[in-house]
């Protein structure tokens, strides 16, 4: 089954990487695969010590504002090899944390994407902000993040171990 989380508010990576646990802690061969960001989160350091296997940007990502068509361009292939790489694992469940932006923003091959959603080769825990059509269409749990109020609007920073 495919669990699509999406919005504009806090918890998607959480409440992914907590399913993420629940599955390993029940003997799940497990992947969380972190697009656009580089590993770091409290998440992703705790999934590794349970046993799942982390697979990130190795330090390419940046905000995509910044980045140029060269590098939009590499980060795209390491994104692919990436979703190849968890695809042939033979996982249980698949997390695809930020899936839904990549898609939204062309940073993934579509042709992976297509034949991964028509035929999902185990669970997949699929996170982003915005209802990306291709996600909203096959998912079997659709969850809306919606925030309602956040320090970020006033000035705060981001928190190691509460945001990240």
């Amino acid at each position: 089954m495919i669990h699509y989380y999406y919005g504009d508010g806090k918890g998607k990576t959480s409440a992914a990487a907590g399913a993420c646990l629940r599955a390993v802690g029940s003997g799940m061969k497990c992947a969380f695969v972190q697009f656009l960001k580089n590993a770091g989160s409290g998440e992703t350091k705790l999934l590794k010590k349970c046993a799942a296997d982390i697979l990130d940007c190795g330090g390419k990502a940046d905000f995509l504002y910044l980045m140029s068509n060269e590098d939009k361009a590499e980060l795209k292939a390491v994104h692919d090899s990436n979703l190849r790489k968890v695809l042939s694992g033979g996982y249980d469940l698949i997390v695809l944390d930020e899936l839904g932006d990549c898609i939204d923003h062309d940073m993934i091959g579509m042709d992976i994407i297509s034949g991964m959603l028509s035929a999902p080769p185990c669970e997949l825990v699929i996170t982003g902000h915005k209802p990306t059509a291709c996600l909203m269409s096959c998912a079997d749990y659709i969850t809306e993040f919606k925030c309602v109020e956040h320090p970020y609007r006033h000035g705060a920073a981001a928190r190691r171990g509460i945001e990240y």
